[in-house]
């Protein structure tokens, strides 16, 4: 009686394999290619690093009939996963790289790129997937600012690829490597083609008087399988004399 059961559900199983099958279909894959994304007047220019041969290593800033050379600098503050560079009359550049993509800091905006294909899970079988890395910055008063402060913190982004959204937060910020400054949120917002644009709250400096605006962030998840994200945030702090913080994000699952 036994093998008669077994060969009863043996044959119900061959007949409607979907209602017996413990498998499941693998998520959906969209595949997104090289890009590069400019915020603020950044977006005038366009930055291409330059490892050169017996000279240090370079970032030219090309505009229509000219460029400038920003050339290895320090500025105490700024996280390792940044490496910073100057030129002698425009100022400070911040550019940091992960697998397959980079992002450029400077006073006035920021170059995000993406190199290469990326194939991104998506549907809603994926659900949400978790990012962590490093936040790095440049508070400037103005334009080619030679003297400007630093900000430095953690990041963490949720990446939701089944309902395409994105947030995340910035913590354990710190002005000048003394001053605690407020954590900043990463307000929900969408994800198109592997790439996010939103706004942010809070992040006061907790200096001068100063008060944090309502500011944006940007950024590109890259890497083979998406594996990371680059990303920057622009807030601006008003007060007496107000200022710009512009910031670099570097995060990986």
């Amino acid at each position: 009686m036994q093998f008669l059961r077994l060969s009863v559900a043996t044959g119900l199983c061959a007949a409607s394999l979907s209602a017996c099958s413990t498998t499941t279909e693998p998520p959906a894959q969209q595949e997104v290619g090289s890009v590069t994304m400019r915020t603020g007047d950044a977006a005038n220019y366009e930055y291409i690093y330059q490892p050169t041969s017996g000279t240090p290593d370079r970032v030219l800033r090309l505009v229509p009939n000219a460029g400038w050379f920003y050339y290895p600098d320090t500025l105490a503050g700024v996280p390792a996963e940044f490496n910073v560079y100057l030129q002698a009359t425009e100022g400070y550049l911040l550019r940091g790289t992960i697998d397959g993509g980079e992002v450029i800091i400077v006073d006035n905006g920021a170059q995000l790129t993406r190199t290469g294909t990326t194939i991104l899970p998506v549907g809603s079988e994926t659900g949400a997937v978790t990012y962590g890395g490093t936040y790095g910055g440049i508070v400037v008063e103005g334009a080619r600012d030679m003297n400007p402060s630093t900000v430095s913190g953690l990041v963490e982004i949720e990446v939701d690829f089944g309902d395409y959204a994105v947030s995340g937060s910035i913590t354990n910020r710190v002005l000048d490597e003394t001053i605690a400054a407020n954590d900043i949120a990463l307000d929900l917002t969408d994800l198109i083609d592997g790439a996010f644009e939103g706004t942010t709250t809070g992040g006061d400096l907790n200096t001068g008087g100063l008060v944090a605006s309502a500011g944006t962030y940007t950024g590109l998840i890259v890497g083979p399988n998406g594996e990371h994200i680059v990303g920057a945030v622009t807030i601006t702090h008003t007060g007496v004399d107000g200022v710009v913080e512009q910031g670099g994000m570097i995060l990986s699952q």
